[in-house]
């Protein structure tokens, strides 16, 4: 090993490039064809990219196919739903590819990469990637190796990563490690792609709704090693507190349901006497609270207080769920309760008072793994989410979704890990934050927007303020009764600008010169907006423009 240290030290030494970067060979898990895999590609010193040998999944169709590369911003972490932050710079050909093998990726054009952070994106074309779930790393004790996604040498780092199938686009299932290699020669001539991305946050942001979307998991638990057993939503006036409880399951002492099949909406007053419920059921709506009369459960894990029966829903999608009517998820979930003997059951809970909704053994949709949850509805407006042992079956066509959301286009509060934000509150009504896009890539010569977006009625004046770099740590705008908003950049120079709708867009001619080419811009919206604050202040989050001739 000390022999090894010493011969890395020396080929560093002399500048001789350690190529190829190994990740990972045995591929745990595969993705869609035409769906993509993504890492940080830190580089050290000025290279040269030639080839990106990468695994087949084991759905490959043996034949050809052709692997593009893109590069995007710093990172590919919350940029990956965004293709308009990506470009297209190179591309392996049509190649052999076969299932569960490594293709050997000659590059079209050689990919030339100054030192600094990427963000890079790799899409299968007539086949389909193969992956390692997790980090798949053990140690770090040789160049290639790895600890926490990390594969380095001298020249470069990959920090790994996630996987769509659906390429920049859809649900991102992470960790994943990219298998593969990357060979690279020393030196070369470096591109300079042009990329925004944004930095930091806007004010204010309020949110109705709260979910955790797992849209490949291996099995479900709200907090990973110490999971959350059980979720308590207390009602507060129009909103809901968020805490974790240790209520355990009470098990069902009324018959199952009679259902007709596994993928179905009952009422819940099929299970009381006249058809009633117990009580009415509070639920937060629209800045106050209002009662179901009736609940609609679906055998797919989830509730909707609705006085009619709606349509089962067996795939969750983060969209559906605010879109629609208002829901509770504990475990929403393509499921089945007619097999195995799987049963669902209401009952009113005498000790407790509270109504209660049991899966009990509910098997996933066509497989034998089963999960055991409870949902309990207090007279006085409280909710629990009771867990008990849930399948250790996802991904795929088993996507599970957990969590409360008012429904009727409630904004997207983003995916949140439920456990490790605990005790959070639900907000009274939705509020989207100011923000700040870039209507394109900034290449130079090219005429792009700086949009300013949800700028709230009765602003009436905006200012643009453009930096040469973020402000570290970002200000707190407190000091001028505006708490909660931040400034973000280092400005240097501002524009005002009239507002003319809840977008407002301040166009910006990016110059031809060559000196730029690899330039930083920082920039970030204020809006003169009263109501929010005393200060009758907003400010957006940042936008890093990086200035490129690609």
């Amino acid at each position: 090993m000390l022999r090894l240290a010493i011969l890395t030290g020396a080929l560093a030494t002399l500048g001789l490039a350690q190529s190829p970067l190994n990740t990972l060979t045995g591929g745990t898990n595969q993705g869609n064809v035409g769906g993509g895999i993504y890492f940080n590609l830190q580089v050290n010193r000025l290279l040269t990219i030639n080839q990106i040998d990468f695994r087949c999944g084991a759905n490959t169709t043996a034949g050809t196919g052709s692997l593009d590369v893109y590069l995007g911003p710093s990172t590919y972490e919350g940029n990956i739903t965004n293709p308009a932050l990506w470009a297209l710079v190179s591309s392996t050909g049509q190649i052999a590819v076969a299932p569960s093998t490594v293709s050997i990726g000659t590059l079209t054009t050689p990919i030339g990469l100054a030192p600094g952070n990427y963000a890079i994106a790799l899409k299968s074309n007539a086949f389909n990637h193969g992956y390692t779930n997790g980090t798949g790393c053990t140690s770090n004790t040789t160049p290639g190796a790895c600890t926490n996604s990390l594969f380095s040498n001298a020249d470069m780092t990959v920090r790994a990563g996630a996987a769509q199938n659906l390429f920049l686009g859809g649900a991102a299932n992470s960790p994943r490690v990219f298998n593969g290699a990357i060979h690279y020669t020393l030196g070369g001539t470096p591109i300079r792609v042009a990329s925004w991305e944004p930095f930091g946050q806007g004010c204010y942001a309020y949110y109705t709704s709260f979910y955790q979307f797992f849209p490949n998991p291996v099995g479900f638990n709200l907090g990973g090693a110490n999971p959350v057993t059980a979720l308590r939503l207390a009602l507060q006036g129009g909103t809901y507190r968020v805490t974790s409880v240790t209520s355990p399951i009470v098990p069902p002492t009324t018959p199952a349901i009679v259902l007709s099949n596994g993928d179905q909406t009952f009422m819940a007053t099929s299970a009381f006497p006249n058809n009633q419920l117990p009580f009415p059921v509070p639920y937060p709506l629209n800045g106050g609270v209002s009662s179901a009369t009736d609940l609609a459960i679906a055998t797919d894990g989830y509730i909707v207080p609705t006085p009619g029966i709606i349509a089962h829903d067996a795939t969750p999608t983060v969209a559906e769920f605010l879109a629609l009517a208002p829901r509770w998820a504990p475990h929403w979930k393509n499921m089945d309760p007619t097999v195995t003997g799987g049963s669902m059951h209401v009952e009113l809970h005498g000790p407790s008072g509270a109504i209660l909704v049991t899966w009990q053994n509910v098997a996933d949709n066509l497989l034998t793994t089963t999960s055991t949850f409870q949902v309990a509805f207090f007279p006085f407006g409280d909710v629990e989410f009771r867990y008990g042992t849930m399948s250790g079956n996802g991904g795929g066509g088993l996507p599970v979704l957990a969590g409360w959301t008012e429904g009727n286009g409630a904004l997207d509060p983003g995916n949140i890990e439920i456990a490790t934000s605990l005790p959070f509150d639900t907000e009274p009504n939705d509020n989207a934050p100011l923000g700040l896009v870039s209507s394109g890539r900034p290449v130079l010569g090219a005429s792009i927007s700086l949009i300013t977006e949800d700028i709230p009625p009765g602003s009436a004046l905006g200012v643009l303020l453009i930096g040469g770099g973020a402000q570290t740590p970002p200000i707190d705008l407190g000091f001028i009764n505006a708490p909660g908003c931040f400034i973000n950049v280092v400005s240097l120079v501002s524009l005002q600008f009239p507002v003319t709708g809840s977008n407002t867009a301040v166009p910006l001619t990016i110059p031809t010169s060559a000196n730029l080419n690899g330039a930083r811009l920082f920039l970030q919206s204020l809006t003169v907006s009263p109501g929010f604050n005393l200060g009758g202040l907003l400010a957006s989050n940042g936008v890093r423009l990086n200035l490129g001739s690609l």
